[in-house]
């Protein structure tokens, strides 16, 4: 077929392909308002020391090694906020009922660390945010419980940033029209074929 019997194909079933471009988005935009509110929580750890080493005119070699320790740490609080067991000790934590989803934890430096997780309450970031950071320096200490070490890690642990989760509307609007567009195009052809 050539494209002028196409274009007579869309032009015969113009009301079926506007119909169908308008129907995904009414639905669209009538499931994004029905959909409960979800908010996505962001939370800085910023590895440091519980304590210093001692001043000395000598050579330090814990200062020139300090940043790839705090690397190599951060990398291991990473590991453990994918692992199911600290996942599961920061819900018992938690408060009943308090539930997160899609934690994720990613390092930015050698000594920082962001986290993003999904709440159904605002809330909720805080409490999560608090299992998180007694879990995690619980954790440290754990490794730190033979050795003894006064400059041990710790984390510093942020107050979360919390945001609506929901796509804004005016994304959303472009993407239901592109969707549409292309339901719309195949209806008309499937009609057309059958």
């Amino acid at each position: 077929m050539e494209l002028k019997e196409y274009l007579q194909i869309f032009k015969r079933n113009i009301k079926l392909f506007v119909t169908i471009v308008i129907g995904v988005f009414l639905l669209g935009i009538l499931i994004q308002v029905g959909l409960p509110s979800f908010y996505k929580a962001e939370v800085n750890l910023d590895v440091t020391r519980t304590g210093q080493q001692k001043e000395t005119a000598d050579y330090r070699y814990d200062e020139f090694y300090r940043l790839q320790a705090d690397e190599r740490f951060a990398d291991t609080v990473v590991r453990w906020l994918q692992s199911g067991r600290i996942q599961e000790d920061i819900l018992s934590l938690a408060a009943p009922g308090v539930e997160f989803k899609r934690l994720k934890a990613s390092r930015l430096s050698s000594q920082l660390i962001r986290v993003t997780f999904i709440v159904k309450e605002e809330s909720d970031a805080r409490i999560i945010t608090a299992a998180i950071s007694k879990v995690l320096n619980e954790k440290s200490q754990e490794l730190n419980k033979y050795q003894q070490n006064n400059n041990w890690f710790k984390l510093i642990v942020s107050e979360p940033v919390v945001n609506s989760y929901k796509i804004p509307l005016f994304k959303l609007s472009i993407i239901l029209l592109f969707v549409g567009i292309f339901a719309g195009f195949w209806g008309v052809l499937i009609r057309h074929y059958l």
